[in-house]
């Protein structure tokens, strides 16, 4: 029987596990991903529909929202139902993928599909992370950290690692 190491982001070496081939999503994943032309498969939701998602995803520690803000905040795409495995790429503070809205046959520029693109050499087997707040790798300048009075919303602890890490998802 095979088996496959699984590494738990943002969590210590002694959660890795050893898994068998038949207990990974990932082939079939693969396969989705091929077969969905590497779209961000999800459901387009208003943003207000957005607003009262976040916050039950956030009381359950997870969220796939992603705002189609490219000209107006009208839509987001929600992936927590729906989704291939575009949705497991993680954040980091210090990415290899950047974030860009491309438009495929579709002229509506609240509508763009969600491209992601490589903004360095990625080694075999190096994860890929883009990051959530699309500041850009490594960008710990002023203008990044939200000085803004405390939110409503639960803060998300960062483990991503980078040494340029600012320590909070949003």
């Amino acid at each position: 029987m095979e088996y496959y190491l699984v590494k738990w982001k943002g969590w210590p070496d002694s959660t890795n596990t050893w898994e068998p081939l038949q207990n990974l999503k990932c082939p079939l994943l693969l396969q989705q991903f091929s077969n969905d032309k590497r779209n961000y498969l999800s459901q387009v939701i208003t943003s207000e529909e957005a607003e009262r998602r976040g916050q039950l995803y956030d009381n359950k520690g997870i969220t796939y929202l992603f705002d189609l803000d490219y000209e107006s905040d009208e839509f987001t795409v929600d992936a927590a139902r729906y989704g291939n495995v575009s949705h497991f790429v993680n954040h980091s503070c210090d990415p290899n993928l950047q974030v860009f809205n491309v438009f495929i046959d579709n002229l509506d520029t609240r509508l763009p599909r969600i491209a992601l693109f490589s903004t360095r050499t990625i080694n075999a087997g190096e994860e890929l992370t883009f990051d959530y707040q699309m500041k850009g790798s490594g960008d710990i300048s002023s203008d990044s950290i939200d000085h803004s009075p405390a939110k409503k919303r639960v803060r998300t602890v960062c483990k991503c690692g980078a040494v340029t890490c600012r320590g909070y998802l949003n």
